[in-house]
């Protein structure tokens, strides 16, 4: 049995990885969008930039169905997994890393490509979201099965998952706060409280 340090150490450990989990939703969830049709697409070409934000939408539309597709493999590809760091970890801390950096590419004009290439510019965005997706599926299925693994008690397991969900819910919330006066702080142009592409990239 573990010792309540032990425990107290596994709990808090837990509920940062909740934070996170749910910080990098709540990014991608919340401001996503919010940067694609505010910033990413400000040509002067309303048609073009209606254009580009349409098939935007469409690409994460028709992904979705791929994901659903995905989903039961996952599941079943960390079920099976064997490793001496356990089933669990190596799918976190991988599939977390490799999600992280494409959430973080996305949040980017690829160079310019959204204006000086705008086709290349929808199949790189394509390819990343679709990585960025099915590796945050793989990490999040994998950290929130891990709960059962980390002690046969059951009340522990009450109690880790209880710090997990106030790590998650201030993660999640927490990203509401802060993204637009970072954003707003290292825009060169704040316009009023809306900010200008420079915050964003």
């Amino acid at each position: 049995m573990k010792s309540n340090q032990q425990s107290m150490t596994s709990r808090v450990s837990y509920a940062f990885g909740a934070f996170g989990n749910d910080m990098f939703f709540a990014t991608l969830s919340t401001y996503f969008i919010m940067f694609v049709t505010t910033h990413l697409f400000n040509s002067g070409n309303a048609a073009q930039n209606d254009k580009m934000i349409s098939s935007i939408t469409l690409i994460i539309f028709l992904l979705r169905f791929v994901e659903l597709a995905i989903d039961p493999f996952i599941g079943n590809a960390i079920d099976n997994t064997s490793t001496r760091w356990g089933k669990f970890k190596p799918w976190v801390v991988v599939c977390g890393t490799v999600g992280s950096v494409a959430l973080i590419i996305l949040f980017t004009n690829m160079g310019g490509l959204n204006k000086s290439n705008p086709l290349l510019y929808l199949i790189i965005f394509g390819i990343i979201y679709i990585i960025m997706d099915i590796f945050y599926s793989f990490k999040d299925i994998g950290f929130w099965s891990m709960i059962p693994a980390l002690t046969f008690d059951s009340r522990e397991r009450e109690k880790t998952a209880t710090f997990a969900r106030i790590g998650s819910t201030i993660g999640g919330n927490l990203v509401g706060v802060v993204v637009m006066p970072i954003v707003l702080f290292f825009s060169l142009n704040q316009n009023d409280g809306t900010d200008d592409t420079r915050g964003w990239f």
